[in-house]
């Protein structure tokens, strides 16, 4: 099964969208700006139950995986 992919930066990313990150999908539970800094803080949830954090610049890239139907 293949999904379409796009690149969005961080800063249009939104809570509910669907990432890629090496192979595995994430769910983004929220995102958030650093507080005295530029950079956006984004929760990921993966299938496993797991969540990380990723922060980055806004304009930095990332894939988008679009949800099957």
């Amino acid at each position: 099964m293949r999904t379409d992919m796009q690149h969005k930066k961080l800063k249009a990313i939104k809570g509910g969208d669907n990432v890629r990150i090496g192979g595995e999908i994430f769910q983004v539970s929220s995102v958030e700006p650093q507080e005295g800094s530029r950079n956006i803080s984004l929760v990921l949830e993966g299938h496993d139950g797991g969540s990380v954090t990723f922060i980055g610049l806004p304009k930095a890239k990332m894939q988008l995986a679009a949800r099957a139907s």
